[in-house]
């Protein structure tokens, strides 16, 4: 039992993510398009490693993620071929708000109507996402903190997981926690290659960077939907390590003064206090 946790929790998603990095950063439509597929895509093996194969048609919202996440990586990797990034603000306005409220209202229609405190704070995250959405979809890639967004996702993917197994969902803890080694194979591959001189290797651009957000949304938000006792205020905090990222890039902080090895680190621990801050407060209130 603990050897196929293991697989279908780190090293199957942690393999996934090395396969996505390794072509490199590329910046044609094409190489955006495909990773911006390629995120979701990953997401959705794990899950379906996790759970099993899905119902089809779907029902149980465990059965629509995996269809969700595949959904989402299509749409995106589309998206990223037939439009110029950055996006327009109206359009990236719609995007983002779409793109999260349609999923939410799919996987946890009859929670939201039945469960007011569940309902307020998945309305508080969604609102974080989308303004954090909208802001990748909309901005022009930048190298100052570029590793900072991939590490502000795996910390959220694991501040979400450790909420999500204290809150009573050991299923959504699994998911996160595979969201986290997902992401974090990639940032492996990546980091390997800035500290080979690669100055570029952690950037992502327009859809491909949009992916990965919400991608890293989708758990979060089926763990405020269906975690039976998890901290409302932790989950918001999980989602907070993007808004770090966004901080870092306007203030386009390098932090060159810093030995090459130790910037990306620096970064990744700014973004992540959020996701800290919220395992802290869950483990305080478990029990």
């Amino acid at each position: 039992m603990l050897t196929q946790i293991l697989m279908t929790t780190v090293l199957l998603p942690l393999a996934l993510g090395v396969v996505i990095a390794l072509p490199g950063k590329g910046g044609s439509r094409k190489s955006v398009a495909l990773t911006a597929l390629l995120i979701p895509l990953g997401a959705a093996i794990a899950s379906v490693a996790i759970e099993g194969l899905p119902a089809f048609p779907p029902v149980a919202a465990k059965d629509k993620l995996p269809v969700l996440l595949l959904g989402g990586g299509i749409i995106f990797a589309v998206l990223a071929l037939v439009l110029k990034a950055p996006l327009q603000r109206g359009v990236a306005a719609l995007v983002s708000v779409l793109s999260l409220a349609v999923p939410a209202w799919w996987l946890g229609r009859n929670v939201l109507l039945a469960n007011p405190t569940k309902a307020a704070t998945l309305a508080v995250v969604l609102v974080i996402v989308a303004l954090e959405l909208f802001v990748v979809a909309s901005s022009r890639s930048s190298k100052p903190a570029a590793a900072a967004l991939p590490a502000a996702l795996v910390a959220t993917a694991i501040g979400t997981a450790l909420t999500a197994i204290l809150g009573g969902y050991i299923g959504m803890a699994q998911m996160n926690g595979a969201l986290a080694a997902l992401f974090g194979g990639w940032l492996l591959v990546r980091y390997i290659a800035y500290l080979r001189g690669n100055d570029d290797a952690f950037v992502l651009q327009g859809m491909a960077a949009f992916s990965f957000a919400w991608t890293a949304a989708a758990g979060v938000a089926m763990t405020v939907l269906f975690a039976p006792s998890a901290i409302p205020a932790a989950l918001v905090l999980c989602v907070l390590p993007a808004a770090v990222f966004v901080a870092l890039r306007w203030r386009r902080a390098d932090f060159a003064q810093q030995p090459r090895a130790l910037r990306p680190l620096i970064s990744a621990g700014l973004t992540a206090l959020p996701a800290i801050i919220a395992i802290l407060i869950a483990v305080l209130n478990a029990g």
